[in-house]
């Protein structure tokens, strides 16, 4: 196979463009850019033994390559960045997009505006943002209300408001919702607030001490002493932050990281305005990458989703820097430069970003050991980490309603966007193999999404082997596995009422694994079951209840009882019917009149979702 990938990658153009590779099933393994696509192909398969282990072994999954010719090594960067974003290619770099880290943010929606904490950026003239903070947001949030006085309350409240609340009491809101200020004067109090945000301190202590002044010279000796104050509070907290970049008023971030046997450790550090006000880390896979790959796609991922600063530091040059820059510049919608710093300045903040890669990094080393993915691999003694886990789960109460539910979990970590939903389509009744077959044959039918490192199914052994029978007819090579519930056991005879342990069943193995309660792997595959019941559960209510909804239309109708309703089911077969038919064919059907109409405006309300 790797003779005629060789083969097939001498035949590309020397093109710049983006390659994906694709293993026996069609599952996307990595995506890449390249300048030349020839070249950067062939180098997989020219010296496949030269390659380290774990790279050795990825390139040996390869079946197949598909290629996207571009113009230029933007276009291909652009590209090359929604293809992993879309497709989340297992041995591509990719970014834990579960947790942003804080914001504060500027609404100026209202004319009196406020600050809010948010952890989602969304571009907008009217919005501005200050961070990230990765601690202390809350703090920085009282800190805005307590000292600059401005308002907390939600936009309903402050429209709807006829007297101060308890902030304007303890002087701390300046009452712009009842117009006890005016709306210069509260414009003031927020650009004192954005210059404190801004790190521009000693600009606003110096304004703050000539208001102080000249409130004193003209004996406003109460205005006076609440400017004291004012600058108090910003000495002290001033103090305590401490600058560690005094001459520069940029947003700047300095980029960090430690690599070791294939893994990359990254710590990205905030300064903002001369202060660190927070650090972002994470550990990586370089797989097929290079570090100056893994760098750029670091890069493009970690962009797309925080603020992009004035200047990223970097401690060494890479090849598409300047490409990336325009990148970044085309989604900022203002001048960003990638900077590689040699002077002082620029190596102790690299050399500080450095060292917590490298202490994280081995913190991170001692407890991957012990991770649950790890064990689980290790438990149901599979070739490769369960780094993806799909749970299905069906729900349905008395074969009314099925819904079967799909969750996946990516590192350990649920992924709501990969969230799925089937209805049965040729399933009649309650039978949970059929279900689960069917679901089954409609998830792993189609390439795309790829899938995960392992499928649980909830269930025994027959819940199981209806899994099984999908995969097999679809020739689709995954891992599965079933987890069933704890058993309680009881009899007259006995006292106590025993309850057996959960059970794990897989493939071709006759008695199931059984694991104590608590122990990680178990805890993981829970976990998993738990979310897809819950998914399961949640929709299948919302269904019930819109059914429920309509049913109760019948109950409701003053003067139909038990017995008009058995005659218009039987008379109609079921409540569509009985929707459509008219108030004569209702009349007909056994019902006065006067309850039929009530019946018919009953059913013409709109419902509610």
């Amino acid at each position: 196979m790797q003779a005629q990938l060789l083969e097939r990658a001498k035949g590309l153009p020397k093109s710049p463009g983006v390659y994906l590779m694709k293993d026996a099933n069609g599952r996307i393994l990595y995506v890449g850019k390249a300048k030349s696509l020839r070249n950067r192909v062939k180098s997989y398969f020219q010296k496949v033994g030269a390659l380290p282990g774990r790279t050795r072994l990825l390139v040996g999954k390869i079946a197949e390559i598909e290629i996207t010719v571009t113009t230029t090594e933007l276009e291909a960067l652009l590209l090359e960045c929604n293809l992993i974003k879309k497709h989340r290619p297992r041995y591509n770099v990719r970014l834990k997009d579960d947790k942003n880290y804080p914001y504060v943010v500027l609404d100026f929606t209202d004319p009196f505006p406020q600050f809010r904490i948010t952890r989602k950026v969304i571009p907008s003239p009217k919005l501005k943002y200050f961070g990230p903070f990765s601690a202390g947001v809350h703090e920085i949030g009282r800190f805005l209300l307590k000292t600059f006085q401005i308002r907390d309350c939600s936009d309903q409240k402050f429209r709807n408001r006829t007297r101060p609340c308890l902030n304007y009491e303890i002087g701390i809101c300046t009452a712009p919702c009842v117009a006890l200020v005016s709306q210069e004067a509260y414009g003031k109090q927020i650009r004192e607030a954005v210059l404190f945000l801004k790190g521009k301190k000693q600009i606003l202590l110096r304004d703050l001490k000539r208001e102080m002044g000249r409130a004193s010279d003209k004996m406003e000796y109460e205005r006076a002493r609440t400017l004291r104050d004012k600058i108090a509070a910003v000495e002290k907290i001033t103090e305590k932050q401490g600058a560690i970049l005094s001459d520069t008023h940029f947003d700047i971030d300095v980029i960090g990281f430690y690599e070791h046997d294939g893994d990359l450790q990254w710590v990205v550090l905030f300064i903002r305005s001369g202060f660190l006000t927070g650090r972002r880390a994470q550990r990586m896979n370089l797989a097929f990458e290079t570090l100056e790959d893994a760098m750029r796609t670091f890069l493009e991922q970690f962009y797309s989703v925080s603020l992009i600063p004035d200047e990223v530091w970097v401690a060494n040059d890479f090849a598409d820097r300047i490409n990336l820059e325009k990148f970044l510049v085309d989604r900022a919608k203002k001048p960003v430069r990638i900077r590689v710093r040699r002077n002082e300045k620029g190596m102790r903040l690299l050399g500080m970003a450095q060292q917590n890669a490298k202490l994280l990094y081995e913190e991170g080393s001692k407890q991957s050991l012990d991770s649950a993915s790890v064990q689980l691999q290790k438990i149901l003694e599979l070739k490769d980490c369960p780094h993806s886990i799909e749970g299905i789960d069906v729900s349905n109460l008395q074969g009314t309603r099925p819904a079967v539910s799909l969750v996946h979990f990516a590192d350990e970590r649920p992924l709501k966007a990969r969230y799925r939903l089937y209805y049965p389509k040729t399933v009649e009744g309650q039978d949970d193999f059929a279900m689960i077959y069917e679901t089954v044959l409609r998830r792993f039918g189609k390439p795309d999404p790829p899938p995960p490192d392992l499928l649980l199914i909830d269930g025994g052994k027959g819940q199981l082997q209806s899994a099984m029978r999908a995969l097999d007819e679809l020739k689709v090579e995954i891992p599965v596995c079933s987890l069933a519930k704890a058993r309680t056991e009881s009899a007259f005879t006995r006292k106590n009422v025993e309850r057996s342990e959960e059970r794990i069943f897989v493939p071709f193995r006759k008695n199931p694994i059984v694991l104590k309660e608590g122990h990680p792997a178990l805890a993981l595959l829970q976990r998993v079951r738990d979310e897809s019941h819950r998914f399961a559960i949640t929709s299948h209510r919302k269904r019930r209840d819109k059914g429920t909804l309509r049913e109760s239309a019948l109950v409701e109708i003053k003067g139909v009882g038990e017995k008009t309703r058995q005659k218009l089911l039987i008379a109609f077969g079921g409540l569509e019917s009985i929707r459509a038919a008219s108030v004569d064919d209702l009349v007909k059907a056994g019902m006065n009149r006067t309850s039929a109409q009530r019946l018919q405006e009953q059913f013409s309300r709109p419902e509610e979702e």
